[in-house]
């Protein structure tokens, strides 16, 4: 063995052992407050783990990899349409065209309505999803019947005998068999035959797939397309994705061109129904001025063989003659007026009767149009044949059970068969009071003016009648001309402006997306779990750990020694260790003085605690201090070996009384440095370390050395280490890093707190000077070229 267990040179100045004692003496200044990086401990994390989170990052990225092959692109095709505009805000000077079919913002939802998706589904057989997209082609023609089975299939196709046979899944019961000339699934609904290059080749082919209902797809691709039409745009614009662009152009194409049908359908449909029911007015109405003019012939053929009244009156007659026959003429008139509205009352409850509904021009009556019922009644006939209109426009768009039809047509009810009757037969029996009242007074007068003509007033009320009937007739007649004419030139209110076309390049391609996540994602997952790793581990592993959660000062720093040991190539490795147990020495003599007892222990085993002792002591001896270092491990103490001493006698024999002070004390090769071996291993041991023989032992070594070091047993081996360490009144306390558990540290530490011990500090041992132990390291290139690299102890226990 070495002479030394550092090789350290002698302080030929002679000056070391004043120098540690003037430190001693020395006030203590508090160490000053490090303000670490909030990122110094995740790196350290980082540093720690970074092989874990290779390994993670590698199987984040390789996951990505094999996602990425069940990942498709995306292709996105894109159409236009043209929508015309509302023909209410046209030029009503210009030419005939036909209205608007809807407003522009309807057009959306009639090309996302299910009659045309529906439509669009059966036609290209989208209801049909096979499991592996490429058997879409076996079963191109698949239609469906009126009434279909839905639900997973499962076809079998024997090629060698070119049969096939047709199961239900998950079940698995046969629903159909047959030949290459048999229809698939006729019993089910399927409208379909097997093509018979389908059986080429050999062996059997199996395809699984879907039949849904129509109205399911429709949803399916409703979900998918996209509309935009821009408020006061003539333009729709649409889109549609889907893995094949082929594919994805048939479908928008096929969409448009149903969509442009619809439209054209319904245009149509609308204007016929106009037109059949402008035909229908202009029917009713002719049979009125038929009527008018038949009855104003009737009149004209029964007097004219009689004479009629005279030319005009010259001026001034009129206002000589009799009041009497003046009010004659006038109530004559009145009458007659009064008797021609009975009759139009009469015709019209007939009318209505007969379930028709005339125009309101036959109340255009000077006797009955100013009064109030006149009006009720003409308002009530005009309500009914704008709802008439009402009801025809709705039902060009809306089905029978359709709530505003249902409306309308209890509207029409409601006018036709109570409120028209009941204001007719009101106002039919005031005009027949009235007609009474003349009458009466008529009859008075009447033999005095019988020869006074009414026919003239006769005659003028049915060339009124007849006139207004023609007008109306001739209004109507232009307006069924002007439909007809719309409805010969209807054109959609929708055209195809750009056809959808399948693209080359995908428009949506995931898979670089899907790598950069996966590379993304493992990193963060990598950081996460160090950092998560970092806060669950129970061992100590940075600086603060030891002043914030053990409460201790750090003493110094013992750096990780080398695999192989210390060696005459690791200079710096040595000139390192020595100054870290230079600083130890330093730190223990401010702390206790320059003749000082001192314990040395560790919460568990393994923490290096007897090569802290060893150094330490070699390193006060080097100083020129009387050293005694004392193996307190009396269970498993290794000094004796380390220094090449038999265990026996040592301090179990002394304080057993079984051997002397001067029996027990070892010199070594270094003249300042002795040492005492553990001694019998006994089971009373422990006890004896609880004795009284102890302090004794430590009084009688403070009187013959400067400094007396005891490596003690490991605090969580039993009381040993306490009672060495209420003994010697002071602690050193060595933590390795990455060894020692912080609880166990902290709860056998706690024990202190009521003993009289004073725990100076602790010693970081196995410290790689990086990270947040970057602080504690020292400047490379310091050290002494004379000092020689051994390869004591430091290099066996390490």
């Amino acid at each position: 063995m070495p002479d030394q267990l550092l090789p350290l040179p002698p302080d030929r100045s002679g000056s070391t052992d004043i120098q540690l004692r003037e430190m001693a003496q020395a006030p203590m200044t508090p160490s000053p407050t490090i303000e670490r990086s909030p990122i110094e401990r995740p790196l350290a994390a980082v540093r720690r783990y970074k092989w874990l989170m290779v390994a993670i990052v590698v199987a984040s990225t390789a996951a990505g990899y094999v996602a990425t092959k069940f990942l498709k692109p995306t292709y996105e095709v894109r159409a236009s349409v043209t929508i015309q505009a509302d023909a209410a805000n046209q030029d009503r000077t210009g030419p005939i065209r036909s209205a608007s079919l809807l407003d522009a913002n309807d057009w959306v939802q009639l090309f996302r309505s299910f009659a045309v998706t529906d439509a669009v589904v059966r036609k290209l057989s989208l209801f049909l999803r096979p499991d592996v997209r490429s058997d879409i082609y076996v079963f191109e023609g698949f239609t469906l019947a009126d009434k279909a089975v839905f639900g997973k299939y499962e076809l079998k196709i024997d090629r060698p005998n070119k049969r096939w046979t047709l199961t239900q899944q998950p079940s698995g019961v046969e629903l159909d068999k047959g030949t290459i000339a048999d229809s698939l699934g006729r019993k089910l609904g399927f409208l379909y035959r097997i093509p018979d290059w389908a059986y080429n080749g050999t062996g059997e082919r199996t395809i699984r797939f879907t039949v849904e209902t129509p109205r399911e797809s429709s949803l399916r691709l409703l979900s998918i397309v996209g509309t935009q039409l821009q408020i006061g745009s003539s333009f729709l614009r649409l889109t549609y994705e889907d893995r094949d662009p082929e594919l994805a152009a048939k479908i928008l194409n096929v969409w448009t061109e149903e969509f442009v049908t619809k439209a054209a359908q319904l245009k149509k449909r609308k204007l016929t129904e106009f037109t059949q029911t402008l035909e229908g007015q202009l029917s009713t109405q002719k049979a009125s001025l038929d009527s008018a003019e038949r009855a104003l012939q009737a009149f004209r053929v029964n007097t004219i063989t009689q004479p009629s009244e005279g030319g005009p009156i010259a001026a001034g007659v009129q206002d000589t003659r009799d009041p009497v026959i003046k009010d004659y003429f006038e109530r004559k008139i009145e009458y007659a007026n009064v008797k021609g509205d009975v009759a139009l009352l009469t015709t019209l409850i007939r009318s209505v009767a007969q379930d028709s509904v005339p125009s309101e021009a036959l109340l255009l009556t000077r006797s009955s149009a100013d009064g109030p019922v006149s009006q009720q009644l003409r308002a009530a006939i005009t309500d009914y044949h704008a709802k008439e209109t009402e009801l025809s426009r709705a039902l060009a768009t809306l089905t029978e059970e359709h709530p505003t039809v249902q409306r309308l047509r209890s509207e029409l009810s409601e006018l036709k068969n109570r409120r028209i009757p009941e204001y007719a037969n009101g106002l039919l029996r005031s005009l027949r009071a009235r007609e009474y009242d003349d009458s009466v007074r008529i009859a008075d007068a009447d033999e005095n003016l019988r020869r006074i003509p009414q026919r003239t007033i006769e005659e003028q009320r049915l060339t009124r009648n007849r006139d207004i009937a023609s007008q109306l007739y001739t209004d109507l007649q232009a307006r069924s001309a002007n439909a007809q004419l719309a409805e010969a030139s209807a054109t959609p209110d929708v055209a195809l402006l750009d056809p959808a076309i399948a693209p080359i390049s995908p428009t949506k391609n995931t898979k670089p997306r899907v790598m950069l996540m996966a590379i993304v994602g493992g990193i963060g997952a990598a950081l996460v779990l160090a950092i998560l790793l970092d806060k669950l581990d129970r061992k100590l592993r940075y600086p603060d750990q030891v002043t914030d959660d053990l409460g201790l000062p750090i003493a110094g720093t013992v750096p990780t020694i080398p695999k192989g040991g210390i060696s005459k190539q690791s200079a710096e490795h040595t000139f390192q260790l020595v100054e870290a147990f230079r600083t130890l020495r330093m730190a223990a003599t401010n702390a206790l003085g320059p003749r000082l007892a001192l314990a040395i222990s560790s919460p568990a085993p393994g923490e290096g605690k007897s090569l802290i002792s060893a150094n330490l002591a070699m390193s006060f001896a080097e100083a020129g201090l009387r050293t005694i270092l004392v193996d307190g491990d009396t269970r498993r103490g290794a000094l004796h070996s380390m220094f090449g001493f038999p265990e026996t006698p040592g301090l179990t024999d002394y304080l057993g009384q079984s051997a002397t002070l001067a029996e027990v004390i070892r010199s070594t090769s270094h003249g300042s440095l002795d040492f005492m071996p553990r001694g019998t291993r006994r089971k009373r041991s422990p006890e004896l370390v609880t004795s009284h023989r102890l302090p004794d032992l430590i009084d009688q070594l403070r009187a013959s050395y400067d400094v007396v070091l005891f490596d003690t047993p490991p605090l969580a081996a039993g009381v040993d280490g306490y009672s060495i360490s209420a003994a010697t009144g002071a602690l050193m306390v060595v933590v390795r890093n990455g060894v020692t558990d912080r609880r166990l540290a902290a709860e056998k530490l706690r024990l202190f707190e009521r003993l009289p011990v004073d725990v100076i500090g602790a010693v970081l041992n196995g410290v790689n000077w990086t990270g947040a132990y970057g602080y504690y390291g020292y400047a490379p290139g310091y050290d002494a070229e004379d000092e020689p690299s051994g390869e004591g102890a430091i290099a066996r226990i390490g």
